[in-house]
């Protein structure tokens, strides 16, 4: 299995643009991205110290200065400079690109990929997962027909799928079987498909009223939500694992108070 993670200098005008209007708020600079990013990897590092952790990220030298805080062990981890591929990614109108395609990147190793976001608190060693049949996730949220209407969400899935009537998972941990694969493909051929919709008339976010967004900011998670559905795959969810900080503007700082118990 590769357990993998990536990190970068978001483009948070791209972010804010596309639907997180709050984006400056939630992750404010490069140096705040990767000060809660190392707390999040830390917390995987000291529960897992065994495992080999893979890191892409565009900035090496700040990520193991943020991480060489922390009294963990860093004997198995890879911290790897992706700086010309995540550039190419971020070249994308789509700001979420860059994770689909860290994704693919992965699959020519034919081995299973578990995906885990920078904004993840490991709770407890993550053995019982590694060789796991079914697609892991964080957790289940709702189906998609139970969303607002006016995320743009139920819209993007009519135009694209003619149904929204499928689970939505919280794919801030995201496990592949090496044997369905496939779904990495099929996930970014839908995304593509989303994000070409446009949710001018649809979309409405109180935080930005007045503002018109042209794509559902979220469709490579909804897209591989599809994928999951659509090849009748079986999930097991895995929130007694770790805890994914995303709901909120101000959550990513309760991933550096998190991991504080760590700092040598």
């Amino acid at each position: 299995m590769k357990i993998i993670s990536l990190v970068f200098d978001y483009d948070l005008k791209k972010v804010s643009d596309s639907g997180r209007s709050w984006g400056y708020d939630a992750y404010k600079n490069q140096d705040f991205i990767f000060e809660y990013s190392a707390a999040s990897y830390a917390t995987f590092l000291h529960h897992n110290p065994d495992l080999d952790y893979i890191i892409d990220t565009d900035s090496p030298d700040l990520l193991w200065k943020k991480l060489k805080i922390y009294d963990v062990s860093k004997n198995n981890l890879y911290i790897n400079n992706a700086s010309e591929e995540i550039d190419e990614w971020k070249n994308h109108k789509y700001c979420f690109w860059p994770l689909a395609m860290h994704r693919k990147k992965y699959v020519q190793y034919g081995e299973s990929i578990l995906k885990l976001d920078n904004d993840l608190v490991c709770l407890k060693p993550i053995d019982d997962l590694l060789n796991k049949d079914e697609i892991l996730v964080w957790k289940r949220e709702r189906k998609i027909n139970e969303g607002r209407e006016t995320w743009g969400e139920r819209y993007v899935c009519r135009e694209v799928l003619g149904t929204e009537n499928f689970e939505a998972y919280n794919t801030g941990v995201l496990g592949i079987p090496a044997n369905n694969l496939s779904l990495i493909d099929r996930c970014i051929d839908v995304t593509e498909k989303m994000i070409n919709i446009d949710t001018s008339e649809v979309i409405r976010y109180k935080e930005a009223p007045g503002q018109k967004f042209k794509m559902w900011v979220v469709s490579e998670q909804t897209a591989m939500n599809w994928a999951i559905h659509e090849s009748n795959s079986k999930v097991l969810e895995c929130y007694e694992y770790f805890n994914h900080l995303c709901y909120g503007f101000n959550v990513k700082k309760e991933v550096i108070e998190s991991a504080r118990y760590l700092i040598k």
